[in-house]
């Protein structure tokens, strides 16, 4: 695919194809839903799978700096030395190609798993576990030619930047190449979490789900579960709390049901992470708490792989600790927790979810 300046030379590599414009535009995001694709740590049993890759002609003709005949002890030698910026690409537990987000962007995938979404996936996976480090831009150059990467990188929200050159190690010289350049705030525009299930849609909260925000908060039953709310908070209260941050804690994304908004989901920054949600009480007793919550819970691991969540459950709310459970969370401390909603502090439980590894 693109020509990221990386070690091993490996840009974004998936070959290109006629009609591949339109292919891209077409491509629906739940396709790559479908498989279960995950990043993490490449190991030694993957260098049979990498040597394959990079075996097939179009690998050299794409990347930048790898060794042509390519062998054992070169896979072996990129694995060992892969940083941890440099993730393994798994679709359904099985390598399937590299992703290094570090210095520079690049990525790639064996033939068998282009052209069905798991290399815009993997990128998304991967740049917002980049951005919640705290970066805020990053670059990627791929040779001119290679309209897949562009196209890919496009998609993610890249700008092209200068024409510049690369060093091809296989064909020992230099090809035209355009470098490009993506911000945070293009990424986060593009691939904020935004989740579709059965009966939801949970997205980023826009200013005209305030009132409805603000009329749910409030009601008694609700504010003395949260801690943030009471019920005489205003308007202009409650704005503050609600922003437009879909990408990375503190985020509070809105649930909607049937086009209206039901409640929220989120998570705030901390050590760890605390999970929090809340829904309408109209809509009670139809599980879409449960819903709503393993969706958003998903969708953060699979983006970000935290070691831990938290979530604080008030021993009166016996639905919101049922929910818990079931994502595998553990009450594992007893607490007196305050409630801007309550009068004085109430027995509540720390529950937490850990990463198991």
């Amino acid at each position: 695919m693109c020509s990221g300046r990386m070690r091993c030379g490996w840009p974004l590599v998936i070959s290109p194809c006629p009609r591949v414009m339109a292919w891209y535009a077409s491509l629906p995001r739940a396709e790559a839903m479908q498989k279960r694709i995950t990043l993490g740590r490449v190991h030694p049993e993957d260098c049979d799978a990498i040597v394959e890759a990079m075996r097939n002609p179009e690998m050299s003709r794409w990347l930048t700096s790898i060794p042509q005949p390519y062998g054992l002890n070169d896979a072996a030698r990129f694995v060992a030395e892969a940083g941890p910026g440099e993730y393994a690409i798994r679709v359904d537990g099985e390598m399937a190609g590299m992703l290094r987000i570090a210095e520079s962007f690049g990525i790639w995938l064996a033939s068998r798993f282009q052209r069905q979404g798991i290399a815009l996936r993997a990128a998304v996976l991967g740049l917002s576990r980049y951005f919640m480090a705290g970066a805020e831009g990053i670059d990627a150059v791929y040779l001119n030619g290679n309209h897949r990467s562009e196209m890919l990188l496009s998609r993610l929200g890249f700008r092209a930047g200068a024409q510049v050159t690369a060093w091809s190690r296989a064909k020992a010289r230099e090809f035209p190449a355009t470098s490009l350049h993506l911000t945070r705030a293009d990424f986060a525009a593009r691939h904020g979490i935004a989740l579709h299930t059965p009966r939801l849609r949970i997205n980023g909260f826009q200013p005209g789900d305030l009132i409805d925000l603000h009329r749910i908060v409030t009601r008694p039953e609700v504010a003395r579960m949260l801690l943030r709310y009471a019920t005489d908070m205003t308007l202009d209260d409650v704005a503050p709390i609600f922003t437009r941050e879909a990408l990375t804690p503190p985020m509070r994304l809105v649930i909607r049901h049937k086009g209206q908004v039901a409640g929220a989901v989120g998570v705030l920054p901390g050590e760890p992470p605390s999970i929090n949600y809340f829904l309408d009480p109209s809509l009670a007793g139809q599980g879409l708490g449960q819903e709503a919550a393993g969706a958003f819970f998903g969708e953060y691991l699979a983006r970000f792989d935290p070691p831990a969540l938290q979530a604080e459950v008030f021993d009166d709310n016996p639905a919101s600790a049922r929910i818990l459970r079931n994502l595998g969370f553990q009450r594992e401390e007893d607490a007196m927790v305050p409630s801007l909603g309550r009068d004085a502090a109430a027995a509540a439980g720390i529950y937490r979810w850990r990463r198991k590894r």
